[in-house]
This record gives C-alpha cells, sequence and structure tokens, in this order.
C-alpha cells in the first residue's frame, strides 16, 4: 500500500497546474471579472492578449458564488478587477481583503446591462478603462461591439412590430423586466426570486395574470426554471426561461447573441401562446355547438312527443 502522506489531493494539483500555466504566460496580464456579462465584454476587447478569469459561472446568480483557491490566486495576481456592484457581489470585499492585492485597480460597472442601451453602456465603459489600464487602442474593436448590438436592436424592433407585441401582457422575474420591456412587451406584474415569495404574493400573481390576460410567464434561468410554469398553466399562459448572464446558452457568448436567444425565446412564446388560444377557441366553439344541437334535438323529442299524444287523442275522437 502506498504512503497516505505522498498523496497529494487533486483539487491541489489543478491549482497548481493553474499556477504553472499563469506563470508561464507572465507577459500577459490577469484581468478578474466578476460575472460573465463583464467577462464576455473584456474577452471581446483583449482576445489573447490578456488572462481573462471570470468568478462566477454564467449559469449561477452571483449570490450562489463560492469561492475557490484559484481565484483567490487571480485576484492576488491581476492587474484590473472589474465589478457590476450589485448585491450578489457581496462576497467581493472578503475576497479582495484575502488576496491582499493593495495595487489591484478596480473598476465599477453599474446599471443595467441587460438592453441594448444598456449593454451599449457597458462596452463605452469596459473599453474606456481597457484603454487607460492596458494602454492600447480599442477604438476598431468598440465600434465593432457596438454595431453588432445596435444590429440585433433593429432585429427585435422589426420583430417586435412584425408580431405586434406591444398590446401582449407579461409577468415576469423582476431581473427580466428591463429586457422584456425593450423587446416590445407590456410588463403588468413582477416578482423577486420565488423563495422569497409568501403564498398571498403567489396568489396575487394568478390573479392578475387571469385578470389581465397575461400571455407569457418569464423566469430567469440563473435564478429559477420552474416556479413561472405553475403560474402560466393556472393562468393558461406560455412559460418562458431567458438567461441574464451570456455564456450560460450554447450561442450566447455576447451580450447582443444573449439579447437575439432571448428576445427569440419570447417571441416563439408569443406564437405558442396564440395557436393555444386559438385551439381554446375552437373547443368552446365546438362544445357551444354540441349543447346547441344538444338543446335543439331535445326539444325536437319533446315536440315529437307532445304531437305523437296529439296524434293519439284525435283517434280517440
Amino acid at each position: 500500500m502506498k504512503n497516505k502522506k505522498y498523496m497529494i489531493p487533486l483539487f491541489f494539483l489543478l491549482f497548481l497546474s493553474l499556477i504553472a500555466s499563469v506563470r508561464a504566460s507572465e507577459d500577459k496580464p490577469i484581468i478578474v471579472c466578476t460575472t460573465e456579462v463583464l467577462g464576455s465584454l473584456v474577452r471581446e476587447y483583449v482576445g489573447e492578449e490578456a488572462i481573462v478569469v471570470v468568478l462566477v459561472n454564467p449559469s449561477l446568480c452571483p449570490a450562489d458564488f463560492d469561492m475557490k483557491p484559484s481565484d483567490l490566486y487571480a485576484v492576488r495576481e491581476a492587474v484590473i478587477l472589474f465589478k457590476q456592484d450589485i448585491p450578489g457581489e457581496f462576497w467581493l470585499p472578503g475576497l479582495l481583503e484575502a488576496s491582499g492585492n493593495v495595487n489591484l485597480t478596480q473598476v465599477a460597472v453599474p446599471g443595467v446591462y441587460n438592453t441594448p442601451e444598456g449593454a451599449k453602456r457597458y462596452i463605452e465603459g469596459v473599453g474606456g478603462n481597457l484603454t487607460e489600464a492596458l494602454g492600447v487602442d480599442l477604438s476598431g474593436k468598440k465600434a465593432e461591439m457596438l454595431g453588432e448590438v445596435d444590429t440585433v436592436q433593429d432585429w427585435m424592433t422589426s420583430q417586435a412590430q412584425e408580431y405586434g407585441v406591444s398590446s401582449v401582457k407579461v409577468i415576469c422575474m423582476m431581473w427580466q423586466k428591463a429586457f422584456v420591456e425593450s423587446a416590445g412587451f407590456q410588463v403588468v406584474a413582477t416578482y423577486n426570486p420565488p423563495e422569497t415569495l409568501s403564498a398571498g404574493d403567489i396568489s396575487g400573481l394568478v390573479e392578475t395574470g387571469e385578470s389581465e390576460g397575461v400571455a407569457l410567464i418569464v423566469d430567469n434561468m440563473q435564478v429559477d426554471v420552474e416556479f413561472g410554469k405553475g403560474i402560466a398553466t393556472q393562468v393558461g399562459a406560455e412559460h418562458v426561461v431567458l438567461t441574464n448572464f451570456p455564456g450560460a446558452v450554447p450561442g450566447t457568448g455576447s451580450l447582443a447573441e444573449m439579447f437575439r436567444y432571448n428576445a427569440d425565446q419570447l417571441y416563439k412564446g408569443v406564437d405558442r401562446w396564440r395557436y393555444t388560444a386559438s385551439l381554446r377557441a375552437e373547443k368552446e366553439s365546438l362544445e357551444n355547438r354540441v349543447s346547441v344541437y344538444q338543446v335543439t334535438t331535445a326539444l325536437a323529442a319533446v315536440v315529437a312527443g307532445v304531437e305523437a299524444v296529439l296524434l293519439i287523442r284525435r283517434r280517440r275522437l
């Protein structure tokens, strides 16, 4: 049997491997981003010219971040850190303190990012700070990224008009409200993370959905993908799940690609809702016809019975 004192945990080997790979690229600066929103932008800007480390997996809510040794090392060696200054980053001060990196440049890029206009502000903010920190001209890349967002924004406007969604009512997770409205929909109610909702809150959502004739219930992938399904079933709406971070779904590596994916989910949801609504209307129409036929048949039977009685009486007379 091998002596256990010579056995090194797998995670430690991986950690050493990471350090070796980083040190092998000492000519490249390390840039740390708290979320993939920022990471995707930095990666587009710098390409292979820097090592970009994103702390929070895009499939997770930032509040669920669980620090790894490699995260601590990356922050300690980084030259710049981009953060969003959102409540979910409550763990960041502790990580920064533990890293001991007193020379780290911290850049906050706060505000709404999951709308085309918000994304353009993020592109401007990240690009400007990278130019200052790295001393490189990124104007060409910035123009290209802004153009991609403009293209998807024009597409969303065209789709919204084609689908006629300005009168389509939606209930959505609050973190998706800005995007859903930017896609042309009418948001009539929002909800907080499901674990914070009371029975009264849920009942209120159902009542609003029924009274407003809501078409879509929209969940946020990084928070919950099932909660809205129950509400949708009760109110006769379609359930749609959107992502709040690029990279969580294949083909959504940039903000522009994420917008196109999310908007497509919404517009397809409208198609399903309208198709289902037409089936319901057809079913009701058939049920009404059957009811009329049954009533007519019953009346005809009554009339035939009365006529039969009258005929019998006449013959007796």
